[in-house]
């Protein structure tokens, strides 16, 4: 009896090992710009896994920002060929910009916490191999009610379907920039809530098939739709009738879209190239 309890015991130490959040010695970290917060700006050790606390030093993890890749260091790339990032609640905001030339290994992200308000995971296109991404993000963004931002660049998204929220709405203006972009991801469908006035972020997208503009868009902006192979399909709402700003001739250079559509972005005022014009 006491072998059995101490090996029930030995195991849900294990478990409760396996589970444990990292230590504070695998992260580079500071006080945040709030003064009341921890922002996590590094990571350290090169561990095939990074599930991150939701402190340290008792004072609650606000935000995660690397700005080098992962696994990389001035000696050149580690041995470790896929790295998992696991985040906790309560974070507000995460950046992974992975732009290191020559990215060897791949990152994988669990679900995004549902508190998260700004999301930017950027990487390079794999020149070698197109098809392959460096990162991949499981879980659902379309559930995350809290995001005001979200910027992913070249990602394999786990859920095909997205939507464009109207909280991601930004000005009309030369200067300004957007605050989503999904270029170069594997999304299949795009919806864009009505209250959107601009439409943007899908370039390189090669497996789009399908997206829904909003009755309330004003402009479709430069390389919005731009060489996404597989785009056949552009839902037009009948209450939309003229587009005012077509930013630039080459919104769906590159696309498959079918010609009676082609047709309907004519009479909204488009005058650039379809397919490969």
């Amino acid at each position: 009896m006491n072998k059995k309890i101490l090996t029930i015991s030995g195991m849900l130490l294990l478990s409760m090992t396996c589970f444990a959040a990292n230590s504070e010695k695998d992260f580079n970290y500071k006080i945040a710009d709030d003064g009341e917060s921890i922002a996590i700006t590094g990571f350290k050790n090169n561990l095939a896994l990074y599930d991150i606390p939701n402190e340290i030093e008792e004072i609650p993890v606000s935000s995660v920002i690397l700005q080098e890749s992962l696994g990389y260091s001035k000696s050149g790339f580690s041995d470790t060929t896929e790295i998992t990032i696991k985040l906790p609640e309560g974070l507000k905001q995460f950046t992974l910009l992975q732009r290191q030339g020559g990215v060897k290994g791949h990152i994988i992200i669990e679900q995004l916490p549902s508190t998260l308000e700004k999301c930017d995971i950027r990487t390079q296109q794999d020149k070698k191999d197109p098809k392959h991404f460096y990162i991949s993000l499981k879980g659902s963004i379309n559930q995350l009610d809290k995001l005001t931002e979200f910027k992913a660049e070249y990602i394999d998204f786990e859920e095909k379907k997205v939507t464009v929220r109207k909280e991601w709405q930004y000005k009309i203006s030369a200067y300004a920039e957007a605050k989503y972009t999904f270029q170069g991801s594997n999304v299949e469908e795009v919806l864009f809530e009505d209250g959107l006035e601009i439409v943007t972020g899908f370039r390189n997208c090669n497996n789009l098939k399908k997206a829904t503009l909003p009755a309330t868009v004003q402009k479709i902006d430069f390389y919005a739709f731009s060489f996404c192979s597989s785009l056949s399909e552009i839902v037009i709402p009948d209450e939309l009738t003229e587009i005012k700003a077509f930013d630039g001739n080459q919104i769906f250079d590159g696309t498959a879209i079918a010609l009676k559509t082609q047709v309907k972005l004519r009479k909204l005022g488009y005058k650039g190239k379809f397919g490969n014009e």
